[in-house]
Formats: C-alpha cells, structure tokens, sequence
C-alpha cells in the first residue's frame, strides 16, 4: 500500500514552509561533511594504494634532506586512529652529536620537546577535571573542576596589580591559561638584560639562565606585581607565564581534591605517563641510567641538562617519537578516549579564538592552523617547540584519523642547513590530507555505496511495504534506493518506496498546500540528498542492541554554504526524524539501509 505518515511536531506545515523557504534561491551544496567517525578506527584504511603511495613519497621526501643537506637528528611518526603503534617512521642521524660512536637515532630515542609540554598540560587539565567530576558525583560537597573555574577560586595564591585584578583579573579561567588569551606576559621572571645594548645576543650569557630554576610560588609572585599585556579574553598573545600559572592551578586543585601534596610533574609522571604507557616520558633528569643513555644531545649548546622548575608545564618536558605518538593514540585518534571522556575530547577539539589573518585558531593547548584541499578546509590541532637545540612538533588532523610527530636536534656541523619541523609538517600534510581524504572515500564506498533493491517492512508501524526482491516479477510499485560517494561525502540519490520519492515527500513539506512543486533542499534532481553522519547513540539503540553496527546520517539540505540548521524535530509517528536514514552493517555482510518514515529496509544487493 501507499506509505503515509504523520508528521509530529509542535510547528505547522506552513511553519515548516516558512522555514525551508528562506532557502528557495540556494540550490547546490559546497559542503563536504566528515566522514562517519567508525570508519577513522578502520584498519583497512592504512592498507589502501593511495596510503601506501603517500608512505613511500614521505620516505623518499625525508630521505632527500639528508642527501646533501642536513645533518641534524630526526625522529619522525605518524600514528593513526587503529593503532597507538607506529603507522609509518623515519628515524636519521647520530643519537649523541657530540659522540663519533654514539648509536643512531630510533623512534624510542628521547628529545627535550620544549613547548609540546604544553598540550601535555592542557591534558592533565582535562583529566583533572574528568576525575573531579566522578568524585563529586558521590559527594555533592566537592566542587568538580572546570575549564571555565577561575583560576582564584583553585589557586589563592593568584594575584595581579590591582587595576587589573579589577578589570577582569579577577575571572581569569583555566582555559584563558590554556589559550594564551589570560594576558599575562609572556614570561614569568625579569633578569638585567639590556636589549638596546646587547641586541642580536638573546642568550643564556646576557640575559640569564635564572628562568630555568623559578619555582611556581616565585612565578606568582612576580606576576602579583606585573600588569597585564591586555584585557582578559581580549585576544592571544604567547604565555609560558600563562601554562606555569596553569601546571600551579591544576597542582593546588588536585592536593586539595585528595588531600596530597605534590608537584605538577609527580601529577603528571604518575596519572598521564603511567596510563598512558609512556615509559621514556619524564621531567628533569633521566631517572634512570637506561633512559639517559637513550637521550639525544644536540652538537651545539644545548638543554639537554637543564632542569625547570616552575616552567615545567610549559616546556620542561623529554619524550620519544613512540612515546608522544601513544599519547597522539590514546587520548586524540582512538575510539574512545584515556583519561578523558569522548564529550571532552569533542569540546577540546574545538578552536576558541580566531587570528585575524582567517588561517590561524587556537584551541586549548592548542596551535591551529587552517589546510585547504580542493573539497573542504581541515582544522590541524598541534604543538611546536623550540629551544637549547631542540625542536619539536606534533599534530592531529581529527577528523582524518592521524596524527605525526616530528623531533630534531641540530648537528652544528657548518654549511648544513637546520632541519625546520614546521616545513617537514606542512610538506607531510600536503601528501597525507589528501591520501586519507581518498582512503577514507575509498572505503565508504566499499562499505556502504550500491543498489538496494531488497526490500522488507521494519514492522514498526502497521503500513507495509512490498516486499522485493533482485528477480522480482512484481508489477505493482517497486522500493530501491541507491548510496553513492563522491568527492568524500555520501549522497542517497534515490529512496523509492512502493514507488513514492521519499526524498521528495521532505521537500513537499515546504511547498504548501496542493502546492506540485517548490524549492528542492532534499530530492535536488541529479544530487538527491547528502548525507551527514552522526555519533549520536539514542536512535541507533532502536535498531540494534547498543546500536552494534549501526551508523546514523542525517540528510543535508543543498546549500550554496555548510547547513547548520537541522529539521530532525520533525518526526514520524514513532519519533523517528524525517531527514535521517540509518545504515546497519549485519554480521553477515548484509548492509541494510533504514528509513522508519516509510517503515521500510532495503539491503543492498550490489555495490557501486
């Protein structure tokens, strides 16, 4: 029979109208959504020709450095979503510069990272509060932490000139420390450096290498006595002040929460680094004679000694390729996050503040820039450092699956040029993007796009829906739908039901009473609708226990622009919303794709 359905929602037809119609002139779509985050996970993924191929072009780019000329040490990886293991690696030069006999560098050879310490801050923040949160669920006494705390109300020994305090000061939070935006200086200590008189010598000769044994509680106080650069949440501006006031605040935080009294680092060593695996991750010192035979010495003046103290959170930290790239894994690419909950991890990835050049954001703990590729622009969550012969970088493109992690240190050696982890990156990411951009495609396709020409009735309501089969001989109205990818996103082409257009019947929602045609958002002939997928887990459930193999899409209306407006309140009888198919991956190969509007599943009988 004929499907007819019920719409339910508080809003009239015609309201539905008013709405669509704001769209009537807008009729193409320059939106690629991401893909479905279950495909990012897939193994398969690094198994693809257009992976392979962009593996293979990075080794002989990398390799090519060396050739004639630099150098320098480098220890670069690249992790993907699979696998806290190493997806691809490229290790070159001597461990110990300054060593003939020194052994070569591998992906557990250990490198000051410098600033990268900072991500590694903003992560126990997150974690800090993920634990605080638990705790105060069975005790309503315990205040839980928030990136949006002010840094007063956990760390009393906080204070700025009082013309500041006063003019927001006062409401400084955790994650103005974490985006650079508190406007605190950029340093937390002052020495007898003469720039006019000593310009082009910004070294540890002229202006003082007291910086590296400030302690926190000597931070705060210079800081109660220095004026803010601008107003809080004015804009960004670099602070390692900013992540000392921070490591401080997540440290006096946590020994109240559990009656401890320990450094920022025992915080750190203990719940990030021990979970986490990162067994040649540390602060200060190799603690061991094991890890400090396994640390990398530039050939020219260098930290490899230096101690921090109340810097520690902002650059203090020594880690290895493998280390930082289970790190990378584990709390930003896997599943399911460590330490941290999925919904943080959302928000986390998110920018905060924009730059005004339109290229550059940056997120908690977090440096962003902004990659175009011919189908959509990508958001690179990363971390840069550099110092004492020392450079460092790592990045995550999320929404890809990956992440690298790029450490040098300088040979000294003259006439060589100095390896830039920035220009590795960037050349890296121009070959990589676009390789996962295909994979993933490729795998979408394989996974999901075809004909489905079987169709059944989901019983959920008491229409039914002709059965059909790939021979059917039927002569009455027939039910199909085709699932295409093209340029990385999903489109459902077509979905007849016993010979209705049910992308059409969304798009006659708008048209008005006995209206026979109006604008197209959802059926636009040559298109029919793209589809964006969502993680949401409610309407999964209803198809699957625990929604095991289910993937929800929601349809997206053409757009001249990214849509952002969504039509799922309005629903069938049932609740289901009308702009949202479902597609169930059975553990017999089946792929099944769901529309409850029409009561109807079609499984597909070929792929495209």
């Amino acid at each position: 029979m004929w499907c007819r359905r019920r719409l339910q929602h508080d809003l009239s037809l015609v309201s539905v109208a008013t709405v669509l119609g704001i769209f009537l002139s807008l009729v193409s779509s320059s939106c690629v959504p991401d893909v479905h985050s279950s495909f990012l996970s897939d193994p398969a993924i690094l198994q693809d020709e257009a992976i392979t191929a962009a593996f293979a072009q990075v080794q002989q780019n990398l390799s090519s450095l060396f050739a004639t000329t630099s150098s320098d040490g480098l220890s670069f990886a690249v992790v993907h979503a699979s696998g806290p293991g190493l997806a691809f690696s490229f290790n070159h030069g001597r461990l110990r510069m300054n060593d003939s006999s020194s052994p070569d560098i591998t992906s557990d050879s250990i490198f000051r990272i410098i600033s990268v310490s900072k991500t590694l801050a903003a992560f126990s923040a997150l974690a800090l509060e993920n634990v605080s949160r638990t705790i105060s669920a069975g005790d309503p006494t315990i205040q839980p932490l928030s990136l949006d705390t002010p840094v007063r109300n956990v760390l009393p020994s906080f204070n700025l000139p009082e013309n500041d305090w006063l003019n927001g000061g006062s409401e400084i939070t955790l994650a103005m420390l974490g985006t650079h935006s508190s406007g605190l200086t950029r340093e937390g200590y002052s020495t007898d450096y003469n720039m006019v008189a000593a310009q082009g010598q910004a070294n540890a000769d002229y202006i003082g290498a007291e910086w590296a044994s400030v302690t926190p509680d000597e931070v705060l106080q210079y800081l109660s006595g220095r004026n803010l650069m601008f107003a809080p949440g004015q804009r960004a501006a670099y602070s390692n002040a900013g992540f000392a006031v921070l490591g401080a605040a997540i440290s006096s935080y946590r020994n109240s929460l559990l009656g401890l009294d320990e450094p920022w680092t025992d915080y750190v060593q203990n719940d990030i680094f021990g979970p986490l695996g990162m067994t040649r991750s540390f602060f200060g010192p190799p603690p061991t004679p094991d890890l400090r035979d396994q640390l990398a010495v530039p050939g020219v003046s260098n930290w490899a000694d230096l101690v921090l103290d109340g810097y520690n959170p902002a650059g203090g930290m020594s880690s290895s390729a493998s280390d930082l790239a289970a790190y990378l894994h584990q709390a930003w690419l896997a599943p399911t996050p460590r330490l941290i909950s999925p919904t943080q991890r959302r928000q986390a990835l998110q920018p905060r503040i924009a730059l005004p050049d339109g290229t550059q954001q940056v997120g908690f703990g977090w440096e962003i820039p902004l990659v175009t590729t011919p189908d959509k622009t990508y958001f690179v969550y990363g971390k840069s450092g550099n110092g004492g012969g020392y450079q460092a970088w790592v990045d995550v493109v999320p929404n890809l699956g990956y992440g690298l992690v790029v450490l040098s240190q300088a040979s000294g050696e003259p006439n060589k040029t100095r390896i830039r982890p920035t220009a590795i990156r960037d050349s890296v990411h121009e070959i990589l993007i676009p390789a996962f951009e295909a994979a993933l495609t490729n795998l979408m396709a394989r996974r999901f796009a075809g004909n489905y020409t079987v169709a059944t009735d989901s019983g959920l309501i008491a229409d039914e829906v002709a059965t059909t089969g790939t021979n059917s001989t039927a002569t009455g109205p027939q039910s199909y739908g085709l699932l295409e990818v093209q340029d990385g996103s999903m489109f459902l082409r077509t979905l007849i039901v016993n010979g209705t257009d049910a992308l059409e019947g969304i798009d006659k929602l708008g048209w008005g009473a006995n209206a026979t045609s109006g604008g197209r958002f959802f059926s636009v002939p040559g298109v029919g609708s793209g589809l964006n997928p969502s993680d949401a887990v409610g309407d999964a459930a209803q198809l699957a226990p625990g929604g095991e193999g289910v993937t929800i899409w929601r349809a997206i209306p053409e757009l001249d622009e990214c849509d952002w407006f969504d039509f799922g309140g309005y629903t069938d009888q049932n609740g289901w919303p009308l702009s949202q198919v479902a597609i169930v991956e059975k553990g017999s190969g089946a792929v099944e794709l769901h529309y409850p509007p029409f009561d109807i599943v079609l499984t597909r009988s070929e792929p495209v």
